[in-house]
């Protein structure tokens, strides 16, 4: 089942990612400049609609586009995350 990005809801006591990461990093541009929308529609329908939802598809995207541009691992990835 495919899985949903949660909803981002400010916590009194805990900041925002967004308040506190450097908004000209290289990889926050590159975020901004994916058509994540794309991805969404053409993965959703690989995805059952029973079962144990999954990671969201930007997520996993994601994480392909990090092993892809630091020639990353399995391993190294989930230690560099």
């Amino acid at each position: 089942m495919l899985g949903k990005n949660p909803e981002k809801k400010p916590e009194l006591f805990r900041p925002m990612l967004v308040d506190f990461i450097d908004h000209e990093h290289e990889l926050v541009l590159l975020s901004e400049k994916i058509d994540w929308n794309y991805f969404e529609k053409e993965f959703s329908p690989l995805y059952s609609k029973v079962g144990n939802p999954s990671h969201p598809i930007r997520f996993m995207v994601g994480c392909l586009l990090l092993k892809h541009l630091y020639n990353l691992g399995d391993e190294t990835l989930e230690k560099a995350w």
